[in-house]
């Protein structure tokens, strides 16, 4: 939010409201929202861009002069200069040096995305950030511990985000999952530790078994503070996370507890074939489209499980490409999107450090070993990790754990929010965060489990 004193503005008094444009990114469009707006003796100038889920994004300069409205937002690196015609702006928006071209119009009304259940402070509990190394380079780990105020913590519990490079809420479609699950933990007598993933220059070369090294030190580091000394440590992972908590937890014979929310209990590619197959139908593509995408993923996914090295799971994959197309001609390529550049995509994502060890790691080698007392919790409407199959890896997987609670709650998708179709498309539009559902069963079976220590 940026406020602009209205003396210093001239004409932009005439541009107050909502103005709405889409201009074209790629293959594709993106709406974006300048609201201007009166607060007391100033002008509130701000961005959204709706199909993202984000709004309030900070205006650092504009000015209205001779019709010709200018604006810039560092945030992201972005500049627009328009002209106002007396019913439209007709202008360009230019983004690391790319211009594109954006009209804007006077519209009704604001898409805001409220999030009801997000903390909001004064807390009625202590937060310390802590910022430790957690290899031979010093590559820091930065989060927040979240602390009781009155009585000392019943346990210390670790979360761990899912796939892609998260912050440590991981914040998507403006939720904030695990600034939700660390306020309810917190309030109900946690400490809890939640952690950003590391630069992208430093997070794309990671895999999931440096996840796990990570989560280690952060088990080491909080168990070492004097006023967590003797307090049971756990983690609690998400989607990919449960994966990192199994590997971690394996090899930390200290682990009092794991909680797996959407985790995983099969291989990657059982996971995948599942979730394309599974959006394809609710994209409602034909029986045909549906099998014939299966056999392809199917046959890419045996091949990089096969290959014992990178460079040889990217020749085998050209080599299948050359045979897949051979009799297609450039339009059913095109068609098919099968393109040359296509391929080469497809190619880099199989083969990359991360997407390519992941193809190799079996659950099942890993919760074999692991020795605490686990909750399961999945989705019985997850397009992205199916329930029932990964709950039952999960439980056929721990020989040594003393207890297994699996549980699916029938209604809820990947996020454990409470939906209608379980489609990635409702992740924004849902108010909730996560089912309090879920949030009370963690809590109480957490309760129940540390009782019995």
């Amino acid at each position: 939010m940026c406020l602009f004193p209205l003396t210093s503005f001239g004409q932009m008094e005439a541009l107050k409201g909502i103005w709405q444009g889409r201009m074209a990114v790629g293959g594709d469009s993106l709406t974006l929202v300048l609201v201007v707006e009166k607060q007391g003796d100033s002008l509130n100038v701000v961005l959204d861009s709706p199909d993202q889920y984000v709004t309030d994004i900070a205006v650092d300069e504009c000015s209205f002069v001779n019709d010709t409205l200018r604006f810039s937002v560092r945030e992201l690196n972005a500049s627009y200069v328009g002209r106002y015609d007396g019913q439209r702006i007709r202008g360009r928006f230019t983004q690391y040096g790319r211009r594109m071209k954006l009209n804007l119009s006077p519209a009704s009304e604001r898409r805001l995305f409220p999030r009801p259940q997000e903390p909001q402070p004064p807390y009625p509990y202590r937060e310390v950030e802590l910022s430790f190394p957690y290899d031979a380079a010093l590559t820091p780990i930065n989060g927040t511990l979240t602390l009781p105020t009155d009585a000392s913590p019943a346990a210390v519990v670790i979360l761990l985000t899912g796939s892609g490079r998260q912050d440590r809420d991981e914040t998507i479609f403006r939720h904030k999952p695990f600034k939700v699950i660390a306020d309810y933990l917190t309030r109900a007598g946690y400490a809890v530790f939640r952690y950003d993933d590391p630069p992208y220059s430093t997070f794309a070369k990671q895999t999931t078994f440096d996840f796990a090294r990570q989560a280690q030190v952060v088990f080491d580091t909080l168990s070492a503070r004097p006023e967590l000394a003797g307090t049971p440590v756990g983690f609690l992972g998400h989607s990919e996370g449960g994966m990192v908590a199994w590997i971690a937890a394996a090899a930390e014979k200290r682990t009092a507890f794991v909680v797996s929310l959407a985790g995983m209990g099969t291989s990657i590619s059982e996971i995948l074939l599942y979730q394309n197959h599974a959006i394809g139908e609710q994209m409602g593509l034909p029986e045909a489209q549906l099998k014939s995408n299966d056999y392809l993923n199917s046959s890419l996914y045996t091949i990089v499980e096969k290959s014992k090295t990178v460079e040889q799971a990217g020749k085998r994959i050209d080599d299948f490409f050359k045979k897949y197309t051979k009799k297609m001609t450039d339009e059913q390529r095109k068609e098919a999107h099968l393109t040359e550049l296509e391929v080469a995509t497809i190619r880099a994502q199989l083969t990359g450090p991360w997407m390519f060890t992941l193809f190799h790691i079996r659950p099942a080698d890993y919760l074999k070993e692991v020795c605490c007392p686990v909750l399961a919790v999945n989705g019985g409407r997850d397009i992205q990790v199916e329930a029932g199959a990964n709950l039952d890896g999960i439980k056929a997987g721990l020989l040594k754990s003393p207890s297994v609670t699996c549980r699916t709650f029938p209604a809820m998708n990947h996020l454990l929010q409470e939906c209608e179709t379980g489609e990635v498309g409702e992740y924004g539009d849902i108010e909730q965060t996560m089912s309090p559902q879920v949030l009370e069963a963690v809590t109480e079976w957490l309760n129940k489990v540390l009782q019995t220590r």
